[in-house]
């Protein structure tokens, strides 16, 4: 019985944690554009995609590059809560950890961990803001900064909103 208890504790332990989640959604680049994400190795908890290429010789050689594409989701340790990426197709550039002894921030600290520049701001659903237009978020990790380059990120506040297709 108490083994039960266990498993559904943890359950619903792991099921807290991602509700709790930071989503950015990559939306269709326009032709002879890439998004690109770099992540500290050491802060990537789960990748997935239909296809993954390396790209060997890709910009600095401290990175390991790739090219995933269809349905791909990264779920990122964050310095204050987990981050989720989806997109349709994105470059990876995963880099040394580098996280230095900062001191364990709170909820309330997440603004000063965030910088973010684009070109427009859209209104999205209620639960969601889409960010256009040369779009950069700089975001902290549990193992050092992170970013995202993109010509459109959907910025969704509940992890349950609804995927948009590729192109939207």
């Amino acid at each position: 019985m108490a083994n039960y208890w266990l498993v559904g504790l943890l359950c619903a332990a792991s099921g807290i944690s991602a509700a709790q989640a930071e989503t950015f959604v990559i939306q269709g680049e326009r032709p002879g554009h890439e998004a690109t994400v770099k992540i500290p190795v050491g802060a990537v908890t789960k990748l997935s995609a239909n296809f993954a290429q390396s790209l060997v010789g890709y910009a600095d050689p401290q990175f390991e590059a790739m090219r995933l594409s269809g349905d791909v989701m990264i779920s990122i340790a964050g310095s204050t809560q987990p981050i989720q990426i989806k997109a349709d197709s994105v470059v990876l550039e995963l880099t040394p950890d580098s996280a230095q002894d900062y001191p364990k921030s709170s909820r309330s600290d997440a603004a000063t961990n965030k910088l973010l520049r684009s070109t427009a701001t859209l209104p999205g659903d209620d639960d969601s803001q889409v960010f256009v237009g040369n779009v950069v978020f700089n975001l902290q990790t549990s193992s050092g900064p992170m970013e995202i380059k993109a010509d459109r990120v959907e910025h969704q506040l509940t992890p349950d909103a609804p995927r948009p297709k590729s192109g939207a």
